[in-house]
């Protein structure tokens, strides 16, 4: 789980008669990744391939658009038979087979594809026609006048000044109206034709947007309203018919493009495959573990008319393809670590490590459990369809909202948390606030100002203490994978200073898990040059060290090598000084952690009073309505915002904090030729 998988580079020779049933029984095995053999068996690749392998891709391409736009899911329900006696044919033989149903997709996905467009434009056109639906003047001749003119658009109130300036220099009458919640306003200027043409071009740049009706419709915006509404409702009908239509063949359809997928991954393969008059050869990697089991692939299909020829055992090469095996829970974040990069052979894979600080992070940042179920929900509901893996990461997220806001005793915030008893329950295990009680909370409330502090300190603390912790570890992952690249100049001349550059940084906080304690301990030792006791001397003699590490680090390496002392003064200031940033910077950054977390209860607090306020000191059932309201409002953009905010903040910290004290991410994923949803039987 930390490294990646051994790989076994082979090479496969079968005699041309065999061929086809070996490649079928690899692709239903799934246990190759097969690529361009080297040399010189190039010289013998199967070229004509090619043109029918990019035919197939592209094939299967038309069909992924077609299908998403008829809101057909790509996959097939059951297992799909192929039965081959020549890879070209049988796949002409496939898009044959299949060309009224495709044709009739593709008539049906471009006539979705034209109304979605016309559909956005009336949109749009509504969306800025509506409103001045009260105007039952024709706009258009008002526009199209010879020697006078009116036009009539849209402008963002805070811009109607220096419109109104613009109507003046040129000698125009104006009229403005609010609209739109009196966020915009509806600007009218006539005068001059030219001067009205001179003054739309001029006011369209400070984002006025005239309304220009279609000759299609009707010139009077309040006549223009109905008909766009009604166009709009029988365009979105027709579209939903024409689904409902397409859903009647969704099997169907799942049911082709498993068949044009399965023989678009074979086509490749077969256009990477050698062939010379007798023998074709297979080239790619296999997992060492299934290297029997692929043997005895090929000895069912082929009895002992083949040879396996092993190039060797291969992990961390160059142009070795990476295969990272995880258990379920680990997978899932794994997703989350390629959006970063896949990793190398030769480095430790983070996903084991992401797994375990990124649902705690999140949590820290997004205490409460209705906001945490909130994003449980919408993981469950709506993105587990879309994008398993992304979606169960979000679940784990939202659960662990939903844990650090028990320990936060908040609940949909302060009002929903007394609703449910959640502080009473803490008060009878013995603590007088919750564990993780916000500051900002605690400051609103009864609590004491010592106590308020306290709070504050805690979570100060914990932001600190995880921010020493990931870059210290990230360092000495770092070095972890220097060891197993063999970079020892990168080891020696960077690397290393700067793990114990953070460690010296970073062990007050780790030890005393205090940052007022551990930046006192800083002060001391920088300020009294390592005076003051073990911890003093070693922070300051720790980060003495790793600094002037960093300047002879690289030169001492060239020396140990034979290529000679030389120290570059320019490299070796900027190491210096893009190890101090950093050291500081990185630990800082942090701090999110924190700022986050009073964020979100502030936002809560914000929303609490604003409901006392409505609710006044005599409520009735209209203010409590009311009340009620703003407050699930409240909790609704509160969840949003800050879910995707701390779901943001959280990535940054790994990929931009984290990951690049030791990760790479350059690797390439390793592929199997698999065909999922697909049978092979060669004739």
């Amino acid at each position: 789980m930390l490294v990646s998988n051994r790989l076994e580079e082979v090479l496969i020779a079968v005699p041309n008669d065999d061929y086809d049933r070996a490649l079928a029984a690899i692709a239903n095995s799934g246990l190759l990744h097969v690529e361009e053999p080297p040399e010189p068996l190039k010289d013998y690749l199967n070229r004509s391939y090619r043109r029918i392998a990019l035919e197939a891709a592209e094939k299967r391409s038309k069909l992924e658009g077609i299908l998403k736009v008829l809101g057909v899911e790509p996959r097939s329900t059951g297992v799909v038979e192929i039965r081959v006696k020549d890879w070209q044919q049988a796949f002409i033989d496939v898009v044959r087979a299949n060309s009224e149903l495709e044709a009739a997709a593709e008539r049906a996905a471009s006539r979705i594809t034209e109304l979605s467009s016309r559909a956005s434009e009336l949109q749009a056109l509504l969306n800025l026609v509506s409103l001045i639906s009260d105007v039952s003047a024709n706009v258009r001749e008002a526009w199209e006048g010879v020697h006078a003119r009116a036009a009539v658009g849209i402008i963002d109130v805070t811009q109607l000044q220096a419109a109104s300036q613009v109507a003046l220099k040129h000698g125009l009458l104006y009229v403005s109206v609010p609209v739109g919640e009196g966020k915009q306003a509806a600007l009218l200027v006539a005068g001059d034709a030219g001067g009205v043409s001179s003054a739309a071009g001029e006011l369209s740049r400070l984002g006025w947007r005239q309304v220009m009706i279609p000759p299609d419709l009707p010139s009077s915006p309040s006549e223009a309203v109905k008909v766009i509404r009604d166009a709009l409702e029988k365009i979105r009908s027709e579209i939903e018919s024409l689904r409902s239509e397409a859903l009647k063949r969704a099997d169907e359809l799942s049911r082709y493009y498993a068949q044009v997928s399965g023989l678009a991954e074979v086509l490749r393969a077969v256009s990477l495959s050698a062939r010379t008059s007798t023998t074709s050869f297979i080239y790619g990697f296999s997992d060492v573990k299934d290297s029997k089991r692929l043997r005895k692939v090929l000895e069912d299909c082929c009895g002992q008319a083949f040879i396996i020829r092993s190039l060797g055992i291969r992990r961390g090469e160059k142009d070795v393809p990476t295969k990272v095996e995880l258990p379920g829970y680990f997978r899932w974040f794994q997703t989350i670590v390629e959006m970063y990069g896949t990793p190398s052979g030769d480095e430790i894979v983070p996903t084991v490590f992401m797994a375990v600080t990124m649902p705690i992070i999140f949590g820290l940042m997004f205490p409460d459990v209705g906001h945490g179920l909130l994003v449980l929900l919408f993981a469950l509901l709506y993105m587990l369809p879309r994008s398993r893996d992304i979606a169960k990461v979000a679940a784990i997220l939202g659960a662990a909202g939903m844990i650090t806001g028990v320990l936060a005793g908040e609940f949909f915030g302060p009002v929903g948390s007394k609703a449910i008893g959640l502080d009473r329950l803490w008060a009878s295990l013995g603590f007088k606030v919750p564990p993780l009680l916000s500051p900002v909370e605690a400051a609103t409330s009864t609590s004491t100002q010592g106590y308020t502090m306290y709070l504050f300190d805690l979570i100060f603390d914990l932001s600190f203490w995880i921010g020493a912790f990931m870059l210290t570890f990230g360092n000495v992952l770092g070095i972890a994978n220097d060891l197993l690249s063999r970079d020892y100049e990168d080891l020696v001349a960077r690397r290393a200073p700067l793990t114990l550059l953070f460690l010296a940084a970073g062990l007050p906080f780790l030890v005393y898990f205090n940052a007022f304690r551990a930046g006192s301990v800083i002060e001391e030792a920088l300020f009294g040059l390592g005076r003051g006791g073990p911890m003093q001397a070693f922070v300051f003699y720790g980060a003495v060290s790793a600094l002037v590490w960093l300047v002879i680090g690289e030169p001492a390496y060239s020396a140990a090598i034979g290529e000679g002392f030389k120290l570059d003064p320019y490299e070796a200031f900027l190491g210096l000084f893009e190890g101090m940033l950093l050291t500081l910077g990185n630990t800082i950054s942090f701090l999110r952690i924190m700022g986050l977390s009073l964020a979100h209860a502030g936002l809560m607090v914000g929303f609490t009073i604003l409901y006392y306020v409505v609710l006044t000191t005599h409520p009735t059932p209209l203010t409590f309505a009311a009340a009620v309201i703003v407050y699930v409002i409240g909790n609704l953009l509160t969840a949003g915002l800050e879910g995707i905010v701390a779901f943001a903040h959280d990535l940054r910290l790994h990929f931009y904090e984290w990951f690049n004290k030791f990760y790479r991410g350059l690797g390439r994923p390793f592929r199997p030729l698999t065909v999922p949803g697909v049978v092979f039987v060669v004739s």
